[in-house]
This record gives C-alpha cells, sequence and structure tokens, in this order.
C-alpha cells in the first residue's frame, strides 16, 4: 500500500465522478500535514476508536492518515487528553470521500471567495485555497481559539498562502456584506436555525452547502442557492449523507436513563404502529425529524427486566413517550405538555400518504424571517 496524497486521491475519486479540481487538491495538499501526532481513529466499523501515536508506531499513523477514515483529533471540547478516548467528537478530519463529495457540490471555482464554517485542523481550508486559487480567497471560522491556533500554524507550515483563520462563532452575524460567492459549513446545522447571515452576506447565485440534523435525524447535505430576493433554497444531495458535529451553540444536552417506561405518571394510550417502523430507517425517520425538531429518540432491547422500549423526549419542553408491545398491540405512555408519540405517529402516516418520497424530494427554504422543509 503506497501511503501517498496520489494514492489517497485515486482510492477516494475512483468511487465517484469527481471534479478534476477535487482530485487535483487531494494530490496536491498532503493530509499528513494537518493531522497531530497523537489522534484517535475507528480502525474497524462499529468497534470504540483507539489512540494512536506517530512516535510509537510511525507506519500505522501514516496509514490511518492516508485512509479514507475519520480521524478525531479532540473529545470533549479539549477536555479529555489524549490517549483517553472521551464521550463526544468535538474536532476530527473528516472521511476523505466525505470532503470531497461536499466540495464538489460546493462547486468552487478559480477566483471564488469562499467562508468556510468550522476549520478544525485546517486540511478542508487547504483544499479549498487550492481550488480557488491565488485569485481566490478562503476566511474560515472557528469558534475553539486552541484548534483555530493550530490551523494556523498547519496552513503556514504547508505553505498555503490564501487562507485566513478567524477565531469566532461562524454562525454570527459579520460586517461583511454580498461578498460570498461559496459558503460550506463543516458543522452540523439544526433544521429551521441555518444563520441568516450565511445568505445575507452572499451574493445572489452563491451556493451554500450545509450538512442539516436533528434530533432524530442527521445526514442530509443540502446545496442551497442564493436568489436575488435574499432567499435560499436547496434539495438534499442525493446518495451522499454526513455526519458531523453540531455547531456548539445549537448543542442541547438530554439524557433518557433517568426516565422510567412504566411511569404510573404517565397518561397511557395504545397504537397498532410498530415503533420500530418508525425510527430505524433513516427515510422513514426524517418526517418525524422535520415535525419533531427539538425531540431526540432511543430503543431500548429486551432484557430480563423489562420489555423491548422505543423512547422519544423533547429537552425543549421535558416531554417524553414509551412505547412497549404487549400482546397484539403497543402501549404508549405519554407525559409532558406534548404529546411526542400522537405527533410522530401523525408525522410518520401523512408521509405514508404522500407516497413515502425520499430526501431528496423535501424543499428547503431559508428567507430572513422563515425556514421551512416540505414537499411540493
Amino acid at each position: 500500500m503506497t501511503l501517498t496524497p496520489d494514492a489517497l486521491a485515486d482510492e477516494v475519486c475512483s468511487a465517484g465522478n469527481f471534479p478534476a479540481e477535487c482530485r487535483s487538491a487531494l494530490r496536491a495538499v498532503p493530509r499528513e500535514d494537518f493531522i497531530p501526532a497523537q489522534m484517535w481513529v475507528q480502525e474497524v466499523d462499529g468497534e470504540d476508536y483507539q489512540p494512536v501515536d506517530r512516535q510509537v508506531d510511525p507506519e500505522r499513523w501514516l496509514r490511518n492518515v492516508y485512509s479514507d477514515r475519520v480521524i478525531v483529533t479532540q473529545f470533549d471540547d479539549g477536555r479529555t487528553a489524549w490517549p483517553k478516548v472521551g464521550d463526544r467528537p468535538t474536532c476530527s478530519a473528516s472521511m476523505p470521500s466525505a470532503v470531497v463529495g461536499m466540495l464538489a457540490e460546493l462547486g468552487a471555482e478559480l477566483g471564488d471567495q469562499v467562508l468556510e464554517i468550522g476549520t478544525g485542523t485546517g486540511f478542508n481550508a487547504a483544499l479549498l485555497a487550492h481550488i480557488v486559487g491565488r485569485a481566490g480567497t478562503v476566511t474560515t471560522v472557528e469558534i475553539d481559539r486552541q484548534l483555530a491556533d493550530v490551523a494556523r500554524a498547519n496552513l503556514a507550515n504547508a505553505g498555503v498562502l490564501n487562507v485566513e483563520v478567524e477565531h469566532g462563532d461562524g454562525a454570527a452575524s459579520r460586517a461583511d456584506f454580498a461578498r460570498w460567492s461559496r459558503v460550506i459549513a463543516t458543522a452540523g446545522v439544526r433544521v429551521g436555525q441555518l444563520p441568516y447571515s450565511w445568505v445575507r452576506e452572499s451574493r445572489p447565485g452563491a451556493v451554500i452547502v450545509a450538512p442539516m440534523r436533528a434530533d432524530l435525524a442527521s445526514g442530509p447535505l443540502v446545496r442551497f442557492e442564493v436568489g436575488n430576493d435574499g432567499t435560499a433554497t436547496g434539495h438534499a444531495v442525493a446518495d451522499l449523507r454526513v455526519g458531523f458535529m453540531e455547531l456548539r451553540n445549537q448543542r442541547v444536552a438530554s439524557s433518557m436513563s433517568d426516565l422510567r417506561w412504566d411511569d404510573e405518571n404517565a397518561d397511557v394510550t395504545y397504537t397498532d404502529l410498530a415503533p420500530w417502523t418508525l425510527l430505524l430507517a433513516e427515510n422513514d425517520r426524517w418526517p418525524l425529524a422535520v415535525a419533531l425538531p427539538s425531540c431526540r429518540y432511543d430503543v431500548w432491547e429486551k432484557t430480563t427486566d423489562r420489555p423491548g422500549v422505543a423512547w422519544l423526549r423533547d429537552p425543549l419542553s421535558l416531554s417524553w413517550a414509551s412505547v412497549v408491545r404487549e400482546g397484539e398491540q403497543y402501549t404508549v405512555r405519554q407525559h409532558g405538555p406534548r404529546r411526542l408519540w400522537d405527533e410522530a405517529e401523525a408525522a410518520y402516516r401523512w408521509w405514508r400518504q404522500r407516497g413515502a418520497p425520499p430526501l431528496e424530494a423535501w424543499n428547503w427554504t431559508v428567507s430572513a424571517d422563515r425556514q421551512t422543509v416540505t414537499l411540493p
């Protein structure tokens, strides 16, 4: 196995019809220049992250750097020190195939002015800098000061000159106005909460690419185009699902470990709709995510102490619902001001009545006073 940028570019680009600019950027920007000596990597899908040290095992380190894998460079906003594996990855070098897929949808060209939200290691900004050339500019914004400093140093050491790294909140409004021709977010954005400043500060015809998420579903990469009226419209990209850490100012903590599925204070109803049908398939879960954007779910396997339980919980209203199979039907317990299962079931049945359209069929609209996700 040849551990080089050329080999990585060949591996990634052979799997899709990507623009020549993306292949050229992968060849020109060595990924190793943006990966720390001590990192975490999931070498086997589904297994735990493992700490890897370049000095201890340089071949293993290099093999993972030039593979199509996510490399975590920070856990828990820096509170977890290497080699300990933390609870929440908060900075990473994304899978190169996902990076290239997003860049292909962004469609940046020579001379473009690009805004990137979420600098991370600086690798994505370096790829963008190669694509837009010296006539273009890349401004990348990182909310974590330490990460911004490291990325700035990475870019300088790699000889990348046309990238400006800013420390700040990329979701906040900026002084620049009507400047950007391309905007790309490398952090998950909540449905209905895409910062309108990204639209307002872009030129008509600009392209915005953002991974959208709700607590019930994440993954659709949405490509927006900015119109002359200051409204951005778009659709999810077909066959490209990406999972990114959410914007830090949109995080909502929630835990279901303190709930009892058989709580006597809950209101009890019944349904013939199996909760696993709604919750365990992404396409089926998406209409629920649109209808209940702050709601989270969990599925507990059956044990000797309890049946299998499906959960819904809204951390904003503190409402919850549990669904348990009992005989030929399902018992639904709901508590709080919202009836989460009723809302979820209604959204699911409405979607089925519309023919169960895929994610790509939904229309996304972002204007100054409203954001919608609708079916035509």
